[in-house]
């Protein structure tokens, strides 16, 4: 079977692609936390938040703790913005958004994180042009969905009036 822009549902498949892409920044942080601590992954990963302070507390480098930082805060952002892009793709879909809009977005949503981890992952506080390129990023992000999910409530209002 062959796919493209115009297949209906296809978007959904970036759903998990998408918590794959919030979930890469913290298998990164235990393997260089796991690293930086000379210890096995499986030890540390028992209470995962804590990483950062006992890297501080075995005095590991201050660049490797500000990037486990960053790993850890993209990682965070993208638990608090995978149920706005599930939900956002799921509505499209629902309600009879044209599936090449829909795919469309979710492709861009990929990317655009994709995008987001690299910038914020890689920026090692210096460049504020990284940061900003973040910023834009993750905001282009809300307003993909925000333009899907109007057009899901427009469709939904009409199909109402009918």
């Amino acid at each position: 079977m062959a796919y493209s822009l115009d297949t209906a549902g296809l978007s959904l498949y970036a759903i998990p692609v998408l918590w794959f892409t919030v979930q890469w920044p913290h298998a990164q942080k235990l393997v260089a936390a796991s690293k930086a601590l000379n210890t096995h992954p499986g030890d540390i990963n028992c209470d995962p938040r804590m990483m950062i302070d006992w890297c501080n507390q075995k005095d590991v480098p201050q660049p490797v703790v500000e990037r486990l930082r960053r790993l850890q805060s993209a990682h965070l952002n993208g638990v608090e913005s995978f149920p706005f892009w599930m939900g956002t793709l799921i509505a499209a879909n629902a309600f009879g958004v044209d599936a090449k809009t829909t795919n469309a977005v979710a492709a861009y949503l990929i990317v655009a994180r994709c995008a987001y981890n690299y910038f914020y992952i890689y920026n090692d506080g210096k460049s504020r042009g990284m940061a900003g390129s973040r910023s834009l990023t993750w905001l282009s992000t809300n307003i993909a969905c925000f333009f899907l999910l109007v057009k899901a409530a427009n469709l939904l209002i009409a199909k109402s009036m009918m």
